[in-house]
């Protein structure tokens, strides 16, 4: 999976690519996500529409990120999740946990208020 970053005001975009999400992508993920918070970044939205995939470990990677996230008291949003994705966060109800949204405007207008 390949990442980069965007920054819209405060609020960091992480935009993915690849075919899925695996354990050898965790460490890239969380040093972004680290890196992100140390800039003072603590609004992070995640871009999934360029992923088609997500194996266990991916999920643990999800979880780590989100867990880094809300220790700095940020905020984590999804977006552009397909739904096979979708599917998968509701099996595990990871679902309930996340902000998921369709749209990007949608979810910054969602952080910034």
């Amino acid at each position: 999976m390949k990442i980069t970053r965007s920054l819209e005001n405060e609020t960091a975009i992480l935009h993915t690519q690849g075919r899925r999400w695996q354990e050898s992508d965790n460490s890239e993920l969380l040093n972004m996500i680290n890196d992100t918070i140390d800039r003072g970044h603590l609004k992070v939205l995640i871009d999934l529409s360029e992923l088609p995939i997500m194996n266990s470990s991916g999920l643990d990677s999800h979880i780590a990120t989100m867990k880094a996230v809300v220790a700095a008291s940020g905020d984590l949003v999804l977006m552009s999740v397909n739904d096979r994705l979708i599917n998968l966060l509701r099996v595990t109800k990871l679902v309930n946990i996340n902000k998921v949204f369709d749209l990007e405007g949608e979810a910054l207008n969602h952080v910034k208020s």
